[in-house]
């Protein structure tokens, strides 16, 4: 699963960087309150995340991202998760409103280090959402979405609101 995901971001690097032309490219980030859920930790946080896609079309855009959940300490227990995907992303093309669904593959970690226990996992599974754009003017909008990925046993979700830039 790791050797797909590089290599799926690799290829949508090189498609990014060979065809401006062709591509809309955006960068964004966004804030929001996320959990992490497995059988050796339980994080409920807030999560910051940064994301770069490219618009193929009007219809289809592929986006990668990496979720980080704000480090927690309590009772001598701290814990931390982040999730890094590549997904594809549909839309449905509107006048200052594009909602979207999101689907692709995502790899998490999680760490829970404390005095008698420590938990530290990675795990690799599914992404999925949705969400809306909502365009400020032709360069930026602002994104309401939420997400969940399927991760092996674990679980991560995630509701949040940022921003993007289009370049």
């Amino acid at each position: 699963m790791n050797k797909l995901l590089v290599a799926t971001a690799f290829v949508a690097f090189v498609a990014f960087s060979s065809a401006p032309a062709l591509a809309q490219n955006y960068v964004g980030v966004s804030t929001g309150f996320t959990s992490y859920e497995d059988t050796g930790a339980d994080i409920d946080s807030q999560g910051l995340s940064f994301f770069a896609g490219g618009q193929f079309d009007p219809l289809v855009a592929v986006e990668f991202s990496y979720t980080s959940l704000a480090d927690v300490d309590t009772n001598g227990r701290k814990t931390q998760a982040s999730v890094l995907a590549l997904s594809g992303v549909l839309r449905s093309p509107g006048e200052g409103f594009e909602p979207f669904l999101r689907l692709g593959v995502a790899r998490a970690d999680g760490k829970v280090t404390g005095d008698n226990d420590a938990y530290d996992e990675e795990k690799s599974g599914v992404i999925f959402g949705f969400g809306a754009d909502f365009t400020l003017n032709y360069n930026s909008s602002l994104r309401f979405e939420y997400v969940e990925t399927d991760l092996d046993g674990a679980k991560t979700d995630q509701l949040s609101f940022g921003t993007i830039y289009r370049f």
